[in-house]
């Protein structure tokens, strides 16, 4: 290239705009360096990260999402890749300055392997540069944030951060003065603060806008287009653009320094100026004939990441979990905002899910203050169409006492319901049940009280199933005072038998009387279940001591029950709060049952196998620390145990498949809020477990930020 040409092309002003332009134009050599470099270096980090995501990588709305992996692993990966990349960068930015230093001054661009090659001689400066800008880029960031902690507002820490940050810019120009004039990194620094101290602000700002703020402003301005993509055209989109960004960002930014570097020494009109740029535009490596070998390896570079990213996640080659996933409230909020309307529905008040009718699914759902429970009803696993039906049984319904509930199997639900009865000097309840489809919730036809009479119903733990062929059980615990020594109570475990679902001949039979350590209210700590062999199973868990006791029964009518304890009394410090605490019970086709419960002592959740049907010999596993929603367990159609629960200390959702006392573990969703109190498992039509959860960050007001998901694994694993 001609000296002379040169430098008055470099004295001409809006660097950014030229710099830009000539990159534009030579995007493929200056483009080269990174895709050299980068690309097998991606592979190698794809590769050691794949093992790490074995069950922990999960496909949701066919978009890739990493839930469950193993935090301290996936860290040591993540520093080694950024330890590898930034030594990299150190050779592939410098490399690419002295491309841009041809393009720039008019002449060809370097070869990539020469520039890679000069780069190369150039690492050791350049590691001590990087090594140089760490703590100073702490300092900002201190400075940032502790201008925050003392004023108190986002503003003057704004400036602060904003300002300091400003008066580094000249230090960009320390790389073309490592590579292209051969300098240290401390001498480097120096001369790019020569540079451009005692001249224009505008070269920082230059340096600010075109390095920083335009390629942020592009980020962002692409988030934003591809923000109502979703599923595969978002992988592929997301894919696509981080790719060319990562690739092409380099090589503007590069071409912006080079040129201000540049520009900045040929408007000196020293002679020693003149002279230090005439032997730089003089050292550079002869630019060689030119050649279209880098474009089949540039445009591979440029495309792949995004084609291999939305690849993995729509044909998921490595059968990572797939699922399908709906925040409920989301949709319900746009229904409200056009006008349509949104169920009421609180962040606490799920408590059972059961199937709908057809492909929908029914959830029983506490009322809320002086309203009954209420039926929610969804036409699918969205719930974009979703109504609530109160269960109401009359002006004297008992409002104070929550509703259990079983689903029939046309879809429709049925629930219990207290109802005083007053006449003079006395006053009782009974318990009845409601029969409640999409339209309404009314009593039986032919239904007679299941309890004709009892004095405090609140007092009084329910659980509610349906047989297999047809009819309901009820179980009940209801505390009686013994009075005999220091343990004065027990509880009476009895069973309610109906034929039918209106129960029209109830039969009640007590079955078990366990010790008690007295009254203390705590939800879902009794649950019956019925196994294929219509034998019913009932767990009750001691809400002062967390003793769980399993009543089994030889025959369906339970006329010879056995009773065992699978977990012992605990001995825990009385609180106004006890800990999180509830008992689940499922039957396998074999007839042994199944628990899962939280412990009482800090709400972790466990798992017990029993091996025999009375659950004499058991195995206990335990599957999570603390745990605000109870977990939840359910047989699927091949046999396999499946549990529902909260990993609260992570968060995320987790399903556990459990066989012969042995677990493995799934994260199949993330909790964006915190672990909210409500967690509910069903199976659906298909077979596929469909958990509805809440994710909730458990405050109130206007921070309060909750929302209720419905998560469905759509491949799990046999």
């Amino acid at each position: 290239m001609e000296i002379v040409d040169a430098r008055a092309r470099l004295r001409r002003p809006f660097v950014i705009v030229r710099a830009y332009l000539g990159a534009a134009r030579h995007l493929v050599p200056l483009v080269a360096p990174a895709a050299v470099v980068f690309l097998p270096l991606a592979l190698i980090a794809a590769s050691a990260l794949l093992p790490l995501l074995s069950g922990s990588a999960v496909v949701r709305n066919d978009e890739l999402g990493i839930f469950g992996a193993e935090p301290r692993e996936l860290l040591v990966w993540s520093a080694a890749v950024l330890v590898v990349f930034t030594v990299a960068q150190a050779v592939v930015f410098p490399a690419t300055v002295v491309i841009a230093a041809g393009v720039q001054a008019g002449g060809q661009p370097v070869s990539a392997r020469r520039a890679l090659r000069m780069a190369l001689r150039r690492l050791p400066s350049m590691l001590l540069l990087v090594v140089l800008a760490v703590p100073v880029f702490a300092l900002v960031v201190a400075a940032g944030f502790g201008a925050l902690l003392v004023t108190g507002s986002m503003v003057p820490a704004v400036f602060v951060f904003v300002g300091l940050a400003l008066f580094t810019m000249p230090a960009l120009l320390a790389v073309p003065a490592i590579v292209l004039e051969g300098r240290s990194a401390l001498v480097a620094v120096g001369r790019g603060y020569d540079l451009v101290i005692g001249h224009s602000p505008s070269s920082t700002f230059t340096l600010a806008c075109g390095v920083y703020v335009i390629p942020g402003a592009v980020s962002q301005a692409l988030d934003v287009a591809m923000a109502g993509l979703h599923g595969p055209a978002l992988m592929y989109a997301s894919g696509l653009a981080g790719g060319v960004l990562a690739l092409a960002g380099t090589a503007f930014q590069a071409s912006v320094v080079t040129r201000q570097f540049l520009h900045r020494l040929a408007l000196r009109p020293d002679p020693v100026s003149a002279e230090e740029l005439d032997r730089i535009l003089s050292g550079l490596p002869e630019a060689g004939p030119r050649r279209g070998v880098w474009f089949p390896l540039v445009l591979p570079g440029l495309v792949l990441p995004g084609l291999v990213y939305g690849g993995v996640a729509t044909v998921n080659p490595f059968g990572w979990l797939e699922t399908s996933e709906t925040d409920v409230t989301a949709a319900w909020r746009d229904s409200f905002e056009a006008g349509i309307g949104a169920p009421q529905l609180g962040r606490g008040h799920l408590r059972a899910l059961y199937p709908g009718p057809g492909t929908g699914m029914a959830a029983l759902v506490y009322g809320g203050f002086r309203k009954p429970s209420a039926m929610f009803a969804c036409a699918d696993h969205t719930c974009r169409q979703a109504r609530l039906r109160y269960a109401e049984a009359g002006p004297d319904q008992d409002l104070s006492v929550d509703a259990v509930g079983a689903a029939l199997p046309d879809g429709r639900l049925v629930l219990t319901a207290w109802t005083w009865h007053r006449r003079e000097w006395d006053s009782w309840e009974s318990l009845g049940l409601l029969i409640c489809d999409q339209e309404r919730c009314i009593p039986p036809r032919d239904g007679s009280p299941l309890i004709p009479r009892h004095d405090f119903a609140g007092g009084m733990s329910l659980a509610l199933t349906t047989r297999p062929g047809g009819g309901l059980v009820v179980a009940t615990a209801d505390q009686v005072d013994i009075d005999q020594g220091p343990r004065r109570y027990d509880d009476v475990i009895s069973l309610i038998s109906c034929a039918d679902t209106g129960c029209s001949r109830p039969v009640t039979r007590e079955v078990a009387r366990v010790p008690s350590e007295g009254f203390a209210p705590g939800p879902q700590t009794l649950s019956v279940a019925v196994g294929a062999d219509d034998r019913p199973v009932v767990a009750r868990m001691d809400s002062r001591t967390g003793e769980i006791h399993v009543i089994s029964c030889e025959d369906p009518a339970c006329t010879r029950p056995h009773v065992t304890r699978p977990v012992a009394p605990q001995t825990i410090e009385p609180t106004e709060h006890s800990p999180r605490h509830a008992v689940a019970v499922a039957v396998r086709p074999d007839g042994r049952p199944v628990l899962a419960y939280q412990d009482i002592r800090d709400s972790a959740v466990k798992y017990v196998d029993c091996r025999t049907r009375d659950c004499a010999q058991h195995v206990t596993v335990t599957l999570s620390g603390q745990s605000y929603a109870p977990p939840v367990p359910v047989i699927d159609r091949a046999g396999r145990v499946l549990v529902a629960y909260q990993d609260a200390r992570r968060p995320y959702v987790m399903l556990a498949t459990c066989a012969d006392g042995h677990c493995s573990r799934t994260a199949v969703s993330g909790m964006r809020n915190g672990p909210g109190d409500c967690l509910a498992m069903m199976l659906d039509r298909a077979g596929r477990p469909v958990i509805v959860w809440t994710d909730d960050n458990g405050l109130y007001f206007s921070d309060s930020e909750w929302a209720l998901m419905v998560t469905t694994p759509l491949n799990l694993a046999p």
